[in-house]
């Protein structure tokens, strides 16, 4: 789906008419006042700056229109149908209610995004992941869903690809262009498609909020928007003012006293890292590269002072990693790889992401007043995720947890510390009923309403939860399917 050029232009004109609108009508100050008498019509020359006004609000209003008319047909509902493991509430014999586990066949519904014209869907992994699943779409314009096919996925990503079943052999489909997701800033203008609570070819409007969440090459990077997100979204396709693919809409980011319900901020997987993960899927071949190392860009005062980024700012390094054994450290300035200047974060992944697999990098570094080189081999981020040790579980107050892996950790957008999988309920738990395998614990509170600091480690929780088991507490909890709830236990409501 190609965005013509004319539409392209007209935007930004509009947008750059609507400026100096605004600038012009703000250094006039108010027109001079109407006759008296005269009913308050104003004067000729204020009628006809009003005209102006909602002619340069209509052309603007068309141009979006025509961004979005474009995108539809390249958006697809997922429907899914799965075998998941349900709380199932009940009384007996007139005592309070139990809770037993059961198995069912339970429907779900996501958004992709088609990208080739032979019928190849991206979506989250999580929104088709599960037992014995059934994948269905449907598309614009049809009113029947379609059967689809699992190709491939990658979850350290959160990427499915999927294949639509054609109705004949030479069936094409409209399919969307990638965009670069690198290019965006805070401040763009983003639109959100998909089928959210089951509504589909839903589309919201709003803006880039924050360009890179925790930016690292283990694929902690997220766009943020605060185009309105609710289940359902997942999947579906983050479009910038061009008509592209900038980004999959995936998680929310929810206070722990808000339900699901869009008012929070949305996370997106860049369309950058998405291609990635696609192009790595068709071709079998090819392993994503993985050095271990965080990166941000030259800090925002640069920008203040005129001053343009001219490095990529080390923020973290991963344990046991390719960057660790080749000396990198905190604060450490990435100025080259292979002696090509390296100029923002951007720009190392984007040198980054075409390296292979066994590759070495010389990296230039300037560490306080130093200059240095390193040098440092690319390796499989999969062999990475094999050998990483699964942490050791403990049982606590009937719960069986332990923390989560990197891959994990990806899949529910968390940062790098923090939070408890929960691996089992025992059935005394007072607990029993109210939480699930598969979710994660993320704050431990004496009160519903405090929001004080998560659970960073196994031995902070297992703390809290002994000081609080006499009177009871409250649970902050990421449900496996999204949304963040407060679950009460120990007669605490």
């Amino acid at each position: 789906m190609r965005f013509p050029i004319r539409d392209l232009l007209l935007t930004l004109g509009v947008f750059t008419a609507s400026g100096f609108l605004v600038w012009f009508l703000t250094s006039i100050g108010p027109g001079p006042a109407g006759p008296a008498g005269g009913g308050g019509g104003g004067t000729v020359a204020e009628s006809g700056v009003a005209q102006d006004n909602a002619a340069v609000a209509a052309a603007l209003n068309d141009a979006m229109a025509n961004v979005v008319e474009r995108t539809l047909p390249g958006v697809v509902s997922v429907h899914t149908d799965r075998q998941e493991i349900v709380l199932e509430h009940r009384l007996r014999g007139g005592l309070p209610l139990e809770s037993v586990e059961k198995k069912i066949r339970q429907p779900g519904v996501g958004s992709g995004v088609i990208i080739s014209r032979d019928g190849l869907v991206l979506t989250n992994w999580h929104v088709v992941q599960g037992v014995d699943v059934l994948i269905r779409v449907t598309l614009h314009g049809d009113e029947e869903p379609r059967k689809a096919t699992l190709v491939d996925k990658d979850e350290s990503v959160d990427i499915a690809l999927l294949r639509i079943e054609p109705r004949r052999m030479d069936e094409e489909f409209p399919w969307m262009i990638f965009g670069d997701s690198d290019l965006m800033r805070p401040g763009h203008f983003v639109f959100a498609v998909g089928a959210p609570l089951n509504l589909p070819e839903t589309v919201t409007q709003g803006i880039i909020s924050n360009r890179a969440r925790r930016v690292s090459d283990t694929l902690d990077s997220y766009l943020q928007t605060d185009c309105t997100i609710n289940p359902g979204n997942s999947g579906g396709p983050l479009v910038n003012l061009k008509g592209e693919l900038i980004g999959i809409n995936t998680r929310l980011v929810i206070g722990p006293q808000e339900s699901a319900s869009g008012q929070a901020y949305g996370l997106a997987i860049p369309s950058n890292e998405v291609q990635d993960a696609y192009e790595r899927m068709i071709n079998k071949g090819r392993p994503r590269g993985y050095l271990g190392v965080t990166v941000d860009d030259w800090p925002d005062m640069s920008y203040q002072s005129g001053r343009q980024p001219e490095c990529a700012v080390v923020v973290g390094v991963d344990k046991g990693s390719p960057a660790a054994a080749a000396g990198l450290q905190k604060d450490d300035l990435i100025v080259s790889m292979d002696a090509e200047p390296v100029r923002s974060s951007g720009d190392f992944f984007r040198r980054l992401r075409k390296r292979q697999v066994g590759e070495t990098l010389q990296l230039g570094l300037k560490r306080a007043e130093q200059k240095l080189t390193v040098s440092a081999v690319v390796v499989d981020l999969k062999t990475i995720f094999e050998a990483e040790e699964v942490p050791t579980s403990r049982v606590l107050g009937g719960l069986t947890v332990r923390g989560l892996r990197r891959a994990e950790r990806a899949g529910f957008a968390l940062p790098e510390k923090g939070g408890l999988l929960i691996e089992a309920v025992a059935e005394d738990s007072p607990l029993k009923g109210k939480l699930l395998p598969g979710e994660v614990i993320l704050r431990v509170s004496e009160q519903a309403q405090d929001s004080g600091a998560g659970v960073q480690d196994m031995a902070q929780f297992e703390a809290r939860m002994e000081a609080i088991a006499g009177q009871g507490g409250f649970l902050t909890v990421l449900r496996a399917r999204g949304g963040v709830e407060v679950v009460s236990f120990g007669g605490k409501s």
